[in-house]
């Protein structure tokens, strides 16, 4: 496996990959960091990012998905080189290395996401301490779905060589997704799709606000958490993993 992967940073080295993934990253930050932190905002900032974040990362973690997977079997897909390397390793490794090769680099640009959010509240002087323990469960939050998002565009870029069906497929799904979570009156909708997900474990909420008297009487809340869909995603997640190894396995290349 160690082979595997360091053949997948050689072949990668200058297909600035990495860099692709830093451009969409810091592209969901400036749309969700982008704003006068003042008054109302600057006073509840901690709390306005776990509200307004979880919607960004619907947006920019699956797009960010679609693209690495797709860009990482697209090199193999371009030649012969999965029949190459079916010679001298199971498909099933082959599989396993490039999914833990992408999302190794997709689970970073999380976490740098998250730790620039922090720097960003702190630099703003964002009223109160930040929390750290919403935080960390807001990472998790992110995570969890970004890992089942990109299992599944993962197994799509490597069944089909026409990657222009990675592609469409997880457009479809990211809209479906974002479409779900302007609809919290019906939250079985987000729960059907795996990018709604994001929506599904989003636990801050804005209320108060009028239209009439805008922030003036808003507060946010922290609202119950759906442990239950939070271990479906989990188990969806592996099945799709395994389901997706064993197709790729019995695959010819």
């Amino acid at each position: 496996m160690i082979k595997l992967l360091k053949c997948e940073f050689m072949k990668t080295r200058r297909k600035y990959i990495f860099l692709t993934a830093i451009i969409i990253t810091a592209a969901g930050l400036i749309w969700g960091l982008h704003g006068e932190y003042s008054g109302f905002f600057q006073k509840n900032g901690w709390m306005v990012f776990l509200y307004q974040l979880p919607l960004i990362n619907a947006i920019f973690m699956p797009i960010m998905s679609i693209i690495i997977s797709s860009r990482l079997a697209d090199i193999e897909h371009k030649g012969i080189m999965f029949k190459q390397l079916a010679a001298i390793s199971e498909k099933g490794r082959i599989f396993d290395a490039k999914f833990i090769y992408g999302i190794s680099i997709v689970l970073l640009c999380c976490l740098l996401n998250w730790i620039t959010v922090i720097i960003f509240g702190y630099v703003n002087d964002f009223a109160g301490d930040v929390p750290i323990k919403l935080y960390l469960l807001f990472l998790l939050f992110t995570i969890i779905p970004t890992i089942a998002v990109y299992i599944f565009q993962h197994t799509i870029a490597m069944l089909f060589k026409n990657q222009a069906v990675t592609f469409f497929s997880g457009i479809i799904g990211t809209f479906l997704g974002l479409f779900s979570m302007f609809l919290p009156q019906i939250p079985l909708m987000r729960k059907l799709f795996i990018w709604g997900y994001y929506g599904v474990l989003q636990f801050v909420g804005l209320f108060g606000w009028t239209k009439e008297m805008r922030y003036d009487s808003a507060y946010f809340e922290v609202m119950n958490i759906d442990w239950t869909f939070f271990t479906v995603l989990l188990i969806i997640s592996i099945a799709m993993y395994i389901i997706g190894r064993y197709l790729f396995s019995r695959k010819e290349v």
